[in-house]
């Protein structure tokens, strides 16, 4: 789960040989190679899209339930950044850094590194015709096509989506790990019904802070044993200091 979490945001990518083996059996075959590494890549990240578009509020608006929502693409990586700490004790108590969300989207030249992350997820949901991606510039909207690189950076695109069909809501719902998609009945909601899609939203940040909060307590105690107590203890106040903005 820290792993996901921290592979949600922008890293540096070590170029594997796709003949890699992480370990081998007594006949030599590769049992993990690198191609198998991209791909639970790929599938974090489409559940990473998938639970941050199923946490929109869609009822919170002025327009009717029926029709497509738009926003900018910049909000739904501020919501994908901040999945890792839903549910983190840390946040919840001023012990971090209130703006680290905040920093690790809108800092200068993150939002290329964020686009050039998640234009194959967002292509692919976009294919499917889940999404759209339009060019939101001087009123323009023009489908974006973000499996091309040119089109990465820059400001302007938006997303459109339609959080309340339930069609489209259950084809997110099962790109989520099979934790969460056991919730899948009371996240989707009922059609057309603004306070069951809301609380389906509600039911899926829930379950997601029960998966995080026991993760970011193990490993703050790692992190306290491992360090020792006086540097943890300077580490905390640090971080106190970040959260009340001192």
């Amino acid at each position: 789960l820290y792993l996901a979490g921290r592979m949600h945001k922008p890293i540096v990518s070590i170029d594997l040989p796709p003949n890699l083996s992480c370990s081998e059996g007594p006949d030599e075959e590769a049992v993990c190679r690198a191609d198998e590494i991209e791909d639970a890549q790929r599938t974090n990240l489409l559940s990473a899209v998938s639970a941050s578009l199923l946490l929109h509020d869609a009822t919170n608006n002025k327009h009717s339930l029926s029709s497509l929502q738009s926003f900018p693409v910049s909000q739904l990586y501020t919501a994908i950044a901040s999945l890792s700490y839903t549910g983190d004790f840390r946040m919840q108590t001023g012990a971090e850094d209130p703006n680290k969300v905040k920093k690790l989207v809108e800092s200068p030249g993150m939002s290329k590194l964020w686009e050039n992350m998640y234009s194959e997820t967002l292509g692919k949901l976009q294919n499917l015709g889940v999404i759209s991606v339009v060019d939101g510039c001087q009123g323009s909207d023009d489908v974006v096509d973000m499996t091309n690189p040119k089109n990465h950076g820059g400001g302007g695109k938006h997303l459109e989506c339609n959080f309340t069909d339930v069609a489209i809501r259950k084809q997110l719902v099962q790109n989520l790990p099979p934790r969460l998609r056991k919730h899948s009945d009371r996240i989707v909601g009922a059609e057309d019904d603004g306070d069951s899609i809301r609380q389906g939203s509600l039911v899926l940040r829930q379950e997601l802070a029960n998966i995080v909060a026991p993760a970011a307590k193990s490993q703050s105690m790692k992190g306290f044993f491992s360090a020792g107590v006086s540097k943890s203890w300077r580490y905390a106040l640090a971080k106190f200091a970040k959260g009340s903005g001192k």
